[in-house]
């Protein structure tokens, strides 16, 4: 069924379910050890690989796996799910199959994944960013340090990516790491103005479709003059919203679910246009092209153009 995305900061019941939630998919009881992971790579070529303890998975740490898998699959312009037109579409259908989830632990066929507006904070004193109600114990927790208040305190990452070989690791259970706002490079959070940018690009991406070009997909990415936007979000929040294994931070799916927002407002003045079609462009970007999944069917970006089956956001920008 199709629910509503509302703002994690207006509404307290979306609020409360989606920590629920993310709470209760967090527990190690899917049935899925390491040594499942480690066969499943092995079995079928992929290039990556898991090291470390042999430990039972909970059903969220296999969304943080699938992520990690689709960034290690190279192709000839970035990877199966960044840096490439692909971006956009692929984390729209990975929401969807964690929203669909949460849809389930839930026993909420209506809920719909919260957003949260980080350009609206980005407008907020420097001091202020890291210090709103968002990372607080009612919400998400601290913004610095461990993760120890709040609904997700209990959450614990088990698999993390090594810096220097890219393996996954499958670690002894710990907190959920930030360092809001404490990286020189990334001080503040993007602006109401950089999204406008956004918005306001004619194009949705265009050759030679990579990191350079400037496009729709590439500033809401991230890469112009970055790190900006998704980009500059994972930056600033950092600690465990750094590497691959990112969505070991439930901030990951507020980044992204804005960062599919915006995307809904682009497509709202400018329609439900992708670029690069059919038997054109780089191979794996293309607009039928089979995208990375292992959790629900696989699914091609011109399927999830429209969301509408699934989901539709509180509020949309129309030209």
């Amino acid at each position: 069924m199709a629910g509503t995305r509302e703002n994690i900061l207006v509404s307290e019941t979306v609020r409360d379910q989606f920590l629920q939630g993310m709470a209760a998919l967090d527990q190690p009881n899917s049935g899925i050890f390491g040594r499942d992971i480690a066969a499943f790579l092995r079995n079928n070529n992929l290039p990556l690989d898991i090291v470390g303890i042999d430990q039972e998975l909970s059903i969220y740490d296999l969304f943080v796996f699938w992520h990690v898998l689709a960034m290690s699959i190279p192709l000839s312009v970035g990877n199966a799910a960044h840096s490439g037109p692909i971006f956009l579409p692929w984390h729209r259908m990975y929401l969807i199959r964690l929203e669909q989830n949460l849809q389930q632990v839930l026993g909420d066929p209506d809920f719909g994944l919260p957003y949260w507006d980080w350009a609206a904070d980005g407008e907020l004193s420097v001091a202020d960013q890291w210090r709103t109600d968002l990372w607080s114990r009612d919400y998400i927790g601290e913004a610095r340090g461990a993760v120890r208040s709040g609904p997700i305190a209990d959450m614990r990452v088990r698999l993390v990516q090594d810096a220097r070989t890219g393996r996954l690791v499958s670690t002894t259970p710990r907190p959920i790491q930030r360092a809001a706002g404490l990286d020189p490079r990334v001080r503040t959070l993007p602006t109401e103005a950089q999204v406008d940018t956004a918005l306001t690009q004619p194009t949705y991406d265009q050759s030679p479709w990579n990191q350079s070009v400037i496009s729709h997909r590439n500033v809401l990415e991230g890469w112009v003059q970055g790190p900006q936007l998704h980009n500059r979000v994972h930056v600033w929040i950092g600690g465990d919203m750094g590497p691959g294994t990112s969505p070991n931070d439930p901030a990951f799916f507020l980044n992204h679910c804005n960062v599919d927002r915006i995307w809904e407002m682009w497509m709202d003045r400018n329609g439900r246009d992708y670029q690069p079609g059919r038997n054109r462009g780089p191979q794996g970007h293309r607009i039928d092209s089979t995208m990375v999944s292992i959790i629900g069917q696989a699914l091609s970006p011109e399927q999830v153009l429209d969301p509408s089956i699934w989901y539709t956001y509180d509020h949309q920008l129309v030209a």
